[in-house]
C-alpha cells in the first residue's frame, strides 16, 4: 500500500490523503502535534510554536464535518497552519512577543488569517517573535525559536529575523505552511536559514490589516513555504482584495501563475554580494567562502536554465539608500529626519489604531500601556548593545506625546517621504535595470549565518552582527522602497550545514514575473533538504486507502472532565491523570476506540481503563475513562532560556483521540498544564 510520510508533506499531498480517507484533519491535526510536543517541546526543544490554539480538534472537526457534508471542499480544507505571534486570531492572545500585550486577546482574526480559515485551514497556533517584531533573535516574552538543522547557528538573522518561529516550525513540518511577516528582512531571513521559500510582495499585494504594524510604510506578511507549488497553492487564496483598506499604506492585488524556463532572461549579480570588494561610500559585505559556492552552482543552474547572468560592482538600491551621498543626480530624497519620523509619530500612530481596533477595556489604546514594558531593557543583553545602532532605536516613553501633537497622515514630511521612498526604487532599482538592459537581480540571501550564542557571547555576536549577517541581504532597502523578491533554497553551507537561499529582486509590481523564475529555478535544483534534526517519527506515516469508511460512523462526543499532573518524588517524573466521558450515537453501541498520547508517547490500550455507563437521556452509549500513567518532567530553564510566560515547551501535553468504531470519524481533544 503506498503510503504518505508527514514530513515535507506538501499542500496536495495533504489534500489527497483527507479526499481519499486515508485519514481526517483531525488526525491530521494529532500527528502534527505529536511532532511540536517532540521536536519544539522535548528533544532539540526548538520553541518555536510557544502558543498552541486550544480550540486546535473543534476546528479540525468543523473541516471533518464540511467534508462528510457533501458540500464542496474548499481549497485548504483540513490543512494545518501557523501563524506568527504578529496575527490577531480571534480568542487567541496577540501579544507580539511583548510582555506589554501578553494579555491582550484578539477580538477578530486579521484578514489574511480570515481568508485562510475561510478556506477550511486549521490553526495550529502562534510561533514565535522578539517583542513588537523589533529585530530578529532577540527573545521575546516567549525566548525564541532555534535552528533544525544546527543548533549551533541561528535561525534567522539576529538584527531581523523575527519570524523566526514561522520559519523553524515549518521547515520541521510541525504545520503545513506558516504566515510570517517583514518589516526589514524578518520573512526572508529565516526562510534562508530554513531552506524555505519566502514571498515578499509589492506594496499591498496581500494584506496587512490586523498584523502588528512595526513600521506601516514596510510591514508585509511573507508565506512561508517548502516549495514553490506550496506558495502559489495558498496565494490563490490569500491574493485576494481586503475590502476594509485600514492599516494598508498601498493596494493593488494580481493573479499568481508558475513559469518553467529561463531562456533570454537577463539577471544582473551585484558582486558585492559574492566575495566581491564594496564600492567606494559603501560597506562590505562580508561573504562566507561556503555562501560563494553555493553561488556558483546556482550561477551555473540558472545558465542551464537559459539565463543569462550579468555582474556588477553595486546594488544601488542599498548603497545609495545607506548613503545619501552616492544617490544620483535628480533622484528623490527622504526628508533628514526620516529616522525620527518613521520611529516616532508614524509608529505611535500605527500602534494606537492597532490597539484601539481590539475593543479591549484594560488595554484600548496606547495611552493605557506602560511604554518600558513594550520592550524592556532587560531583553536586550550586552552583547547586542555593543553592535545596537542608536540611530535606529524607538523611544518608546515619547510615544504618546505624537499622538497628542499629529494625527496619522499629518506628520510634518509625511508627503515627501512617501513620494520619495517610491521615487528612489524607481531611480535606484527600476532604472537602474533598465539601464543594464535586465530583468531581474539575483544574490545570495545571506552572506552567513550567526551562531547561536550572538546574544551571550561577545565573539558570537560580532560574527552575527556583520553586514551580510545580521540582516538579510539588501538590508532595510529591501521594505522601506517596496521591492518584492522570491527567495528559494540555494543549498546547504559545506562547513555549517545550514541553508542558504537565491533571492530573485525586481521591479514593482513584477511579483508575478518573479514568481516564475523563481519556480523555474527550484524545479530544476529541488535543492531543499529537510532538517536533520526533526526526522519522521512512526506516526508521520500515512498508509493511503482509497476507501471513505470514516464518513459513515457518527463522530462521537469526548468530553475530558480531569487533566492532572502531580510531581512525583524522584523529581525527574510526573504522574498524569485523565478522566473522562465519550457519548456516541445509535446504532453505535460498543466501547469506544481511544487513542491517547502523553508527550507524544503512545498510552497502550491495557492502561486504558473503559466502563459503560447508563445511556444518556437522548439515547446515546455512554462510556468513562480513565487513564493515570508516569511523565518525564519537562527540563527546567535557566538564564536566557527561561521565559517570561509558560511556554508549550515547558508544559505537559496529552492528546486524546475517540472515535465510535475502528474506521470512524474521530474527536480531539488537546490538554496542556
Amino acid at each position: 500500500m503506498p503510503e504518505l510520510n508527514l514530513v515535507e508533506a506538501s499542500l496536495e499531498d495533504l489534500q489527497n490523503a483527507l479526499s481519499l480517507g486515508s485519514l481526517t484533519s483531525v488526525d491530521l491535526t494529532a500527528r502534527y502535534l505529536r511532532r511540536i510536543s517532540t521536536y519544539d517541546c522535548r528533544t532539540v526543544a526548538l520553541n518555536a510554536i510557544p502558543v498552541l490554539n486550544k480550540n486546535i480538534f473543534e476546528e479540525a472537526a468543523r473541516s471533518d464535518d464540511h467534508r462528510a457534508s457533501g458540500e464542496p471542499v474548499r481549497p485548504l480544507e483540513g490543512i494545518p497552519f501557523t501563524i506568527k505571534d504578529s496575527f490577531k486570531a480571534k480568542g487567541m492572545t496577540a501579544a507580539a512577543g511583548s510582555p506589554a500585550f501578553k494579555d491582550l486577546v484578539a477580538n477578530e482574526d486579521a484578514f489574511i488569517v480570515k481568508t485562510i480559515r475561510d478556506a477550511g485551514a486549521v490553526l495550529v497556533g502562534r510561533t514565535n517573535m522578539p517583542a513588537v517584531a523589533c529585530g530578529g533573535m532577540q527573545r521575546g516574552i516567549y525566548g525564541r525559536a532555534e535552528n533544525p538543522y544546527n543548533p549551533d547557528y541561528l535561525a534567522a538573522a539576529f538584527a531581523s529575523g523575527s519570524s523566526n518561529g514561522s520559519a523553524a516550525s515549518t521547515a520541521a513540518s510541525f504545520a503545513a505552511f506558516g504566515l510570517g511577516a517583514e518589516t526589514v528582512s524578518s520573512g526572508r531571513s529565516p526562510a534562508s536559514n530554513n531552506g524555505l521559500v519566502a514571498y515578499t510582495p509589492s506594496r499591498s499585494f496581500l494584506s496587512v490589516r490586523g498584523n502588528w504594524p512595526l513600521y506601516p510604510t514596510c510591514d508585509v506578511p511573507v508565506p512561508h513555504t517548502r516549495s514553490i507549488k506550496d506558495l502559489l497553492a495558498l496565494l490563490d487564496v490569500i491574493a485576494v482584495k481586503d475590502p476594509i483598506e485600514k492599516g494598508e499604506f498601498w493596494r493593488e492585488q494580481k493573479k499568481i501563475s508558475s513559469f518553467k524556463s529561463l531562456s533570454g532572461l537577463r539577471i544582473v549579480v551585484p558582486e558585492m554580494f559574492i566575495g566581491g570588494p564594496a564600492p567606494e561610500g559603501a560597506r562590505q559585505v562580508e561573504t562566507s567562502p561556503a555562501v560563494v559556492e553555493l553561488w556558483n552552482q546556482a550561477r551555473q543552474d540558472l545558465e542551464a536554465l537559459g539565463a543569462e547572468i550579468v555582474l556588477v560592482p553595486d546594488f544601488p538600491p542599498m548603497t545609495a539608500y545607506e548613503n545619501d551621498d552616492l544617490l544620483p543626480e535628480g533622484c528623490p530624497r527622504r526628508p533628514k529626519d526620516w529616522n525620527a519620523m518613521e520611529r516616532g509619530a508614524l509608529i505611535a500612530h500605527a500602534w494606537n489604531d492597532f490597539l484601539k481596533d481590539f475593543n479591549d477595556s484594560t488595554i484600548p489604546d496606547l495611552f493605557a500601556v506602560d511604554p518600558f514594558n513594550i520592550y524592556p531593557d532587560s531583553l536586550r543583553t550586552e552583547p547586542e548593545l555593543r553592535h545596537f545602532e542608536t540611530a535606529n532605536a524607538i523611544q518608546y516613553h515619547k510615544l504618546t506625546d505624537y499622538l497628542r501633537n499629529t494625527t496619522f497622515f499629518g506628520v510634518d514630511g509625511i508627503e515627501q517621504a512617501v513620494k520619495a521612498l517610491e521615487g528612489m526604487r524607481k531611480v535606484l532599482l527600476e532604472d537602474w535595470l533598465k539601464g543594464l538592459g535586465c530583468d531581474c537581480v539575483a544574490f545570495p540571501a545571506a552572506g552567513d549565518v550567526g551562531p547561536a550564542n550572538a546574544d551571550w557571547n561577545f565573539e558570537g555576536s560580532d560574527l552575527a552582527w556583520k553586514n551580510g549577517t545580521y540582516y538579510s541581504n539588501g538590508n532595510r532597502a529591501m521594505r522601506h522602497l517596496g521591492i518584492p523578491s522570491v527567495s528559494v533554497p540555494m543549498g546547504l553551507m559545506s562547513d555549517k550545514k545550514v541553508p542558504v537561499n537565491l533571492t530573485f529582486a525586481g521591479r514593482a509590481y513584477d511579483d508575478v514575473k518573479l514568481l516564475q523564475w523563481a519556480n523555474a529555478y527550484e524545479a530544476k535544483t529541488q535543492h531543499r533538504i529537510p532538517p536533520p534534526y526533526t526526522p519522521a517519527l512512526e506516526s508521520d506515516i500515512i498508509p493511503l486507502s482509497n476507501t471513505k469508511r470514516q464518513v459513515n460512523f457518527p463522530r462521537p462526543q469526548l468530553m475530558v472532565e480531569k487533566f492532572e499532573v502531580t510531581s512525583k518524588d524522584d523529581g525527574t517524573s510526573l504522574g498524569v491523570t485523565l478522566q473522562g466521558k465519550v457519548a456516541i450515537a445509535s446504532p453505535m453501541t460498543g466501547p469506544p476506540e481511544l487513542d491517547m498520547t502523553i508527550d507524544a508517547f503512545p498510552i497502550p490500550s491495557d492502561k486504558i481503563s473503559i466502563k459503560e455507563l447508563p445511556k444518556t437521556g437522548d439515547g446515546e452509549a455512554q462510556f468513562s475513562f480513565t487513564v493515570n500513567t508516569i511523565a518525564t518532567k519537562p527540563v527546567e530553564r535557566r538564564g536566557l532560556d527561561k521565559t517570561w510566560v509558560p511556554v508549550v515547551r515547558d508544559m505537559t501535553m496529552a492528546i486524546v483521540l475517540a472515535r465510535a468504531a475502528p474506521d470512524g470519524r474521530p474527536t480531539g481533544w488537546l490538554g496542556l498544564k
